[in-house]
């Protein structure tokens, strides 16, 4: 519905967290922290969007391939919101574009050589006006629907997650909750960024369900606008 009004695509954020919080220890170590049956769900959701959305960070440090695992499966188009193309061009997710599509959001002040190079390997370099530094992620959705891209599954990293939501493109989340405790000051949160100053300013949720998956709890709801 909100692609045929708005004509920008629904976006669904996702995010894996301990009890505590955290998405990773504090020297990086994040899988797994959700059970098999929480990753295998959200291979389900993936199956179904048509794109799937991380930061460059994400990819310099995990090289994911962002593909559906499973059977019969469709793989999303990928897409890497890098601001200066910092992304490695060996990174997995900008080869076998014949299994899944790439899309580099990227601005103007990315190196013009190195878009090329990113060009020639099939993948499609779009260019938003500059935000602060940052890819203008509303004009980013526009550009998507063009591409026909009726709905993004976003799954972070914590800097992205935190723009998502204060650009306002987000439209449901979707929070997986591990029974487990990591601590640490330095372990990663699912949502970083500069945060809010204020409670009355926090993202609130509506229309909100729990449930369980194996032995996680999977907390769902909507971005009261």
């Amino acid at each position: 519905m909100k692609y045929i009004v708005e004509r920008k695509p629904f976006v669904i954020m996702k995010t894996a967290m301990s009890l505590d919080g955290k998405i990773a220890t504090k020297i990086g170590e994040s899988k797994w922290i959700t059970c098999s049956e929480s990753r295998n769900n959200v291979h389900r959701l993936r199956d179904q969007v048509a794109g799937i959305m991380v930061g460059v960070n994400t990819v310099i440090m995990d090289n994911p391939e962002l593909t559906c695992r499973i059977e019969n499966g469709n793989n999303p188009v990928r897409i890497i919101v890098d601001s200066s193309l910092r992304i490695p061009i060996d990174s997995k997710v900008l080869g076998k574009q014949h299994i899944a599509k790439t899309i580099i959001a990227t601005t103007p002040q990315a190196d013009i050589r190195k878009k090329i190079e990113i060009e020639d390997k099939g993948v499609k370099v779009l260019i938003t006006e500059s935000l602060k530094g940052k890819v203008d992620l509303q004009e980013l959705m526009s550009k998507l629907a063009m591409e026909n891209i009726d709905s993004v599954f976003l799954e972070g990293g914590s800097t992205l997650n935190f723009s998502a939501l204060e650009q306002s493109i987000v439209d449901k989340v979707q929070v997986y909750i591990a029974p487990k405790i990591i601590g640490g000051d330095k372990s990663k949160t699912p949502v970083s960024g500069s945060g809010v100053e204020c409670l009355i300013n926090a993202f609130q949720l509506h229309r909100v369900s729990y449930r369980t998956i194996g032995e996680d709890i999977l907390i769902e709801g909507y971005i009261r606008r």
